[in-house]
């Protein structure tokens, strides 16, 4: 774990020591051993066997089989590279379609005790909302990374992965919601590649992922990517009771566990009927009826759009927030930023 514990995702320590279950589970001390050789950067297995004296050959089977175990990460280049991973993001991923129900209550423990809490109420914040597509007005200027669809049109491959959270919920019987769960999160590039290569997803073109985006969409999820400009590594559709990053939010009481998106909600008074169909859509409770007609509660808004998708009376839209947050360029700035957040704290 205090190898763990030094990547820019920490992955703390509990009193319980449920995280060494976890691990227990998924691999023996000697592998765990051969692990901590590993670095958060991907590298050849020559530098490794290199750093931990072992021969490239055998060190290189031991790996697979940490990769197949969604244990570690590998990137599939002609030289394939390897890494670290954290608890979350990372192993806990990696178990999409694994997990028994005896796993589940380890990692709802692990999320609740300590792990939810250190990674979602840090900076930069992992993720970052990206609006449903159809929120945007059309004549507003937009960056790349605002745009949800455009994420996958500069993605290089796309996996379509069956959404863990929903799945973990329905695995130990537990009230989630009828969200779905086939084919709903949408990885990019290595990490597309990483899921594809392992079985853990399905290869799938961009217009198959859009249309994936737009059923999502039309179930009232909240479009979540990695918190970068370039690089998303992937997009996850969240709901707010079953998914492990709007729970940051609707259980741990973090405000800020997803980055907002650079827009907020504006409502029409004059075309608002008092409905209720936002209050009961809105993920984060930012819609309230007030003299019978939609108020927003700006400190919880956070720019996700779902709320007008769903107002069947237009009285709902996007505008610019006042004050435009970008985030890190890529995969390196944030990876930086996040670790000169933790060493502060």
């Amino acid at each position: 774990m205090e190898k763990l514990g030094s990547l820019p995702f920490d992955s703390p320590r509990t009193e319980s020591k449920v995280e060494i279950e976890i691990l227990n589970g998924l691999m023996t001390p000697d592998q765990a051993e051969i692990a901590c050789n590993l670095s958060a950067m991907p590298e050849p297995v020559a530098a490794i066997a290199e750093r931990a004296g072992m021969d490239a050959k055998e060190l290189s089977a031991t790996l697979d089989a940490l990769v197949k175990k969604g244990v570690i990460f590998k990137v599939y280049t002609e030289e394939p590279l390897y890494s670290l991973v954290s608890m979350f993001p990372g192993i806990i991923e990696f178990q999409v379609g694994r997990l028994t129900p005896e796993d589940v209550e380890r990692w709802n423990r692990y999320y609740d005790e300590k792990l939810g809490r250190a990674v979602l109420d840090s900076q930069p914040q992992m993720t970052r909302i990206v609006p449903v597509a159809k929120s945007i007005p059309t004549e507003m200027n937009v960056f790349t990374y605002e745009e949800v669809e455009k994420l996958i049109d500069g993605a290089t491959a796309i996996t379509l992965v069956d959404c863990i959270c929903r799945a973990k919920k329905k695995l130990i019987g537990e009230k989630g919601c009828d969200a779905p769960v086939k084919d709903t999160c949408i990885y990019l590039d290595s990490w597309a590649d990483y899921f594809a290569e392992n079985n853990l997803g399905r290869r799938a073109s961009k217009d198959e992922a859009k249309i994936t985006l737009r059923r999502n969409r039309d179930a009232g999820l909240v479009h979540n990517a990695f918190n970068v400009q370039q690089g998303a590594v992937g997009i996850c559709s969240c709901c707010a009771c079953c998914c492990i990053l709007l729970r940051g939010i609707s259980e741990l009481k973090i405000p800020s566990a997803v980055a907002k998106s650079n827009f907020i909600a504006e409502i029409s008074h004059d075309a608002c009927t008092g409905c209720g169909v936002c209050v009961d859509r809105c993920p984060v409770h930012a819609m309230e009826i007030v003299n019978d007609v939609a108020q927003l509660v700006e400190d919880r808004c956070i720019g996700c759009g779902v709320c007008e998708v769903f107002c069947e009376f237009d009285a709902i839209s996007l505008k610019r927030r006042d004050k435009i947050v970008q985030p890190p360029a890529d995969l390196n700035e944030f990876m930086a930023q996040r670790m000169a957040g933790r060493l502060k704290g």
